[in-house]
């Protein structure tokens, strides 16, 4: 069985410059969760976001600890 919505996208925005993470299925979103990313719910998307306040580098740390859950995860 194909998995879709599988693809997942963790980069800074280059307009607000916070650390976003768009795409992935719902296991996906708790992973993020769990990791200490912020959803955000719109009507159209969803997507996370790292919580605001944070240094550069504890926001790579962060990032780098989702990507570890989620590769993981499969």
């Amino acid at each position: 069985m194909p998995r879709t919505g599988r693809f997942l996208d963790i980069r800074r925005d280059p307009h607000s410059d916070e650390l976003l993470a768009r795409g992935g299925d719902s296991e996906a979103h708790s992973i993020l969760q769990r990791a200490g990313f912020v959803a955000v719910v719109r009507l159209h998307e969803t997507y996370h976001r790292v919580p605001t306040g944070l240094a550069e580098d504890e926001e790579s740390r962060l990032a780098t600890d989702a990507v570890a859950r989620l590769r993981a995860a499969g």
